[in-house]
Formats: C-alpha cells, structure tokens, sequence
C-alpha cells in the first residue's frame, strides 16, 4: 500500500517521511479523499492490509472465500476495515475482488497474477524475503551453521518463491548449494504438487472447494511469477499433507512453548511424520532428500492462532496415527547434494 502511495506521488519510498510523513503527502495530493485498497485473503494478508489502511488512512475491503473463521473476520474489522465472507472458494473470491476493484476504481492489492497484474504482487513477494533475512540472520546467531533443509508453505506460491530465492542467492554468495527444499501444501489444495506431477514446468489449476483446516494455503492456482522460481530452485521435494499432520504439528508446537496455527503447525508435523522411523514411505523420501537426524531444518512459523476455536480445538485432541495416505510426495533433484553434515557446515570454534 505504501509502495502504491508513494508511486501515485511520485516520489521514492525511502522520501515519504515514514508512515506519518507518507500519510500527509498523500492526504495533500487528494485533499484528503483516501483510496479504497481491496482483497482476498484465507487471513494473514487481509489483517495486514488493514492495519496498514489504519496506520497509513485509507480505507480497505477484504473479502474472505467460504468457511472462514470469524476470528480472523474480526481481525480485519478490528483495524477498520470492511469484511465479508463469500460463497467461493479462494480463488473465485480472488477474481471477485479484482472485478470490483475495476468496477468502483478501486486499488486491487494481491500476492495471487493476473493478466497485466504483476507490479503488486512482485512488491509483496519482495516483502517475504525480510523473513528469510532476518530467519538467516537469527540462525547464523545461534552457533553460525546454515540450515541444510527448509521447508515452505505454498499457497498461491508467493512466499514459498520469495523465501526460496533469498536462500539460493544468499547460499550462492557463501560458495553452497541452496538448502535441499521441501514445498508443503494442503491434500485438498496443491496445485503446485500437481503441477510437479506434469514435471514439464507448467501449472495445473486445482478446482473444488479447496477444503482444509489448514486455511492459509487452500489456493487452487499458482502464481505466474511464483512458479517458475519453484520449479526452477525447488531441489527436494513436493508434499501435500492431511490436516491430521498439522494438527499434531500444532500440538507439538505448544508442547515447545510456541504457539502457531495450521500453517505453521502442517511443516512441522510434516517434518515429525518423515523422520518416523519404522514407515519405509517415510525413509523412502529421507534417502531421497539426504534428510537425517544430523540436518538442520528451517521452518517459518506463518500465523499464530488466528482461528482461536480451532486452535483450542486441536490442543484436545490426541495425535493423529500415521497412515501411508497422511502425505505424498513428488521428489524434484536438481543436483544431487554432496552430504554436508552438521560438523562440515558449523563454525569448529562452535562446534
């Protein structure tokens, strides 16, 4: 939004003033008329959004797909902003947002392409790698070992392709091979994990109600700028995972003292259902992706418990059993990595 902001200024970012500086600019330039920014979000975006309409005065309208939860409703409520909930699923709720931003001269801000509509969500993907800079920053603090494995969370792919980039650039500039990665996304919504089935680089569309507890990834189409940095880094692995896993991943979580939703919950039960050690389905992919007790795995915590009945809810529950059906995958080797273990990747001195 402040990007927008500042382009319909004229001005660069960085000379706005900050957020209070930015805000008068542009209250000036519109004699105090604020814009309508509009979205779709399954959460986490929309919030954002809205605190950022908030903080920077303009207003926003969010829409939400199908079988959202009210909590997360209210979280854009809370900081002004209009919400409702559709009778779509995510992706035509997507397209709904962007006909009315044509139709009431709206700005249609959205991490998901479309025809002539990639400035913005090349903005927002810019925005995710602060979270794999500051992740790396974080790791190197501990004992200056770099992870070997990363797992991503796919939605539309934004942020996945955000992270991923980041991490190729970055390793490339230490003299490694990027992480072996592993995208992660939900059984009812993975259109990046069909796409890799084709295995020729492009994408598939996944139709249906795109149903799955694990909201913030039920996306059924891939972002066209997202995917061909996928399909081009990604050397590891696509998975889809049953809600079962998530939930256990969440209950771990808690277990550690960290509270995470089912996004975040999902790449951890992912990663405790692959290191199982009596499922050869399991030890089929750990061989595949050099996974083992000595890697270092990295995994961004996406949302906190942005759906506060569901989160409680899973709390209760026990774990899961693993079943051969809980998750899938399609391996992608670009390279095959030369084993870097704990010892080869670790400051001695730390070690």
């Amino acid at each position: 939004m402040a990007k927008w902001m500042a382009k319909e200024l004229g001005k660069p970012i960085e000379e706005c003033g900050g957020i209070q500086g930015l805000k008068k600019l542009y209250s000036e330039h519109t004699g105090g008329v604020p814009k309508t920014f509009v979205t779709c979000t399954d959460g986490n975006h929309g919030r954002g959004l809205a605190w950022a309409g908030k903080e920077l005065g303009q207003k926003v309208v969010v829409y939400m797909p199908k079988g959202s939860a009210q909590a997360r409703v209210d979280h854009c409520l809370n900081h002004g902003a209009e919400c409702s909930v559709t009778d779509m699923n995510y992706d035509a709720t997507v397209e709904f947002a962007g006909r009315k931003a044509k139709e009431e001269g709206w700005v249609y801000l959205q991490d998901t392409t479309a025809p002539d509509y990639f400035e913005i969500p090349g903005w927002i993907m810019e925005g995710y790698t602060l979270m794999a800079h500051e992740a790396v920053g974080q790791v190197l603090s501990l004992d200056s070992a770099l992870p070997t494995h990363i797992i991503l969370q796919h939605g539309v792919g934004s942020m996945a392709a955000a992270v991923l980039s980041y991490m190729t650039e970055r390793y490339r500039d230490e003299g490694l091979n990027p992480p072996v990665t592993v995208i992660l996304e939900p059984s009812n919504a993975a259109c990046a994990f069909e796409s890799a089935k084709k295995g020729d680089g492009s994408s598939v569309l996944v139709e249906g109600d795109l149903d799955s507890m694990i909201a913030g990834l039920c996306c059924g189409q891939v972002s066209e700028i997202a995917w061909p940095l996928i399909w081009k880094h990604v050397d590891g692995a696509f998975t889809k995972v049953s809600d079962g896993l998530a939930g256990n991943g969440m209950r771990l979580l808690k277990q550690e003292g960290v509270e995470s939703g089912e996004c975040g919950g999902a790449a951890v039960g992912l990663l405790q259902r692959l290191m199982a050690s009596k499922c050869a389905k399991a030890a089929e992919l750990r061989k595949e992706l050099d996974l083992s007790v000595e890697s270092r795995v990295l995994i961004i915590n996406t949302e906190g418990a942005t759906d506060p009945a569901n989160y409680e809810k899973q709390l209760k529950l026990q774990d899961v059993p693993y079943s051969v059906d809980d998750f899938e995958f399609v391996v992608r080797r670009i390279r095959k990595h030369l084993k870097r273990s704990f010892d080869e990747m670790s400051d001695p001195q730390a070690q």
